[in-house]
């Protein structure tokens, strides 16, 4: 995909890997549709930007996404600014941390509204002004998890939402490819965000060890490289990467080994 000059919905974009890509984006010439809830840290955001790249257009939308009204002025901005879209990059997310049998239907709705729902709602939105944009190989990035290929306890609801995630990346690449669509996954690890500080719940813990956490710029400048490079797929943390193909090689020694995390 070529950054310089495109036009890029980013959802998410407030903090963590969504502002260090909203940042590492515009670096790279792209312009900008951001949207997160906190409007304060979009505007002090979107003046960091301005103050680095002066020749970039950055056009702010603060509110809930999973709310169908911020979707679409997310949308009419891009149409009005840019009249086209090269890139959707579906990033916003909330966690929790709860056993199966202690996972309420609410916070289990609530974790697939907001991880997945709304970028299915979003995306749908997005496709026909991405069609408008073959010059520009455009894509759609969806942010997922380490337990969005493989389970592990206390992460169950959280892990289906992200589980659908991957189903639905790899049923819209099938179904974009001849528009000439990508559509890239990420599978982060453990990265040093406010994932653990803003969990919708935390009823119990999970019996990890310490892992390094990776720096949100980190795993930005990965996604940044694969959109360059029209990647399929991608697991920036190393770890995870083992536990990937772990998984796929002894699914049975691998449920014995997550067992340990209960």
């Amino acid at each position: 995909m070529i950054l310089k000059n495109s036009s890029i919905l980013l959802t998410g974009a407030s903090s963590g890997i969504g502002r260090a890509l909203a940042l590492q984006l515009a670096e790279a010439g792209a312009n900008l549709v951001l949207t997160a809830r906190r409007e304060h840290l979009l505007t002090a955001l979107k003046e960091e930007i301005l103050n680095e790249s002066k020749n970039a257009k950055v056009y702010c939308v603060p509110g809930d996404i999973t709310d169908l009204s911020v979707q679409e002025r997310c949308i009419e901005t891009v149409r009005e600014n840019f009249g086209k879209l090269d890139a959707l990059i579906n990033n916003a997310g909330v966690g929790a941390t709860a056993l199966i049998e202690a996972t309420s239907d609410d916070l289990a709705r609530r974790l697939m509204e907001v991880n997945y729902f709304s970028a299915l709602s979003l995306t749908r939105l997005a496709i026909p002004l991405l069609r408008n944009s073959a010059d520009k190989n455009p894509m759609i990035v969806f942010l997922s998890s380490v337990v969005g290929f493989r389970g592990v306890p206390h992460y169950g609801a959280y892990g289906a939402a992200k589980f659908a995630i991957t189903g639905l990346s790899e049923s819209l690449r099938a179904e974009l490819l001849g528009d000439g669509i990508d559509v890239l996954l990420v599978s982060p690890g453990t990265t040093n965000t406010e994932f653990f500080d803003a969990l919708l719940e935390s009823s119990s813990k999970p019996n990890m060890p310490n892992h390094n956490r990776v720096s949100p710029e980190s795993v930005a400048k990965k996604i940044v490289a694969a959109m360059k490079r029209r990647k399929k797929r991608i697991i920036p943390y190393f770890q995870a990467q083992i536990l990937y193909y772990l998984n796929r090689a002894f699914p049975g020694l691998t449920d014995r080994v997550m067992s340990w995390y209960r």
